[in-house]
């Protein structure tokens, strides 16, 4: 079994790159794609009196 070698970023050719560190992304652990694009995880959400709301994070002091 081989690994695939990670794609170096040359300036010059971006575009090329940017659709190589994907596809190895993609081939490598599709999940962390995901996250890559999607953030960590979801934004927690409450509903009160019908209306969707992002819970907002609260600290120790609050």
């Amino acid at each position: 079994m081989s690994a695939a070698k990670l794609p170096i970023l040359n300036p010059n050719e971006f575009d090329l790159w940017k659709m190589r560190i994907e596809q190895y992304f993609l081939m490598v652990d599709y999940s962390l794609w995901e996250v890559i694009l999607n953030g960590e995880s979801p934004v927690p959400t409450r509903v009160i009196e019908g209306v969707v709301q992002p819970v907002t994070s609260t600290t120790a002091e609050q």
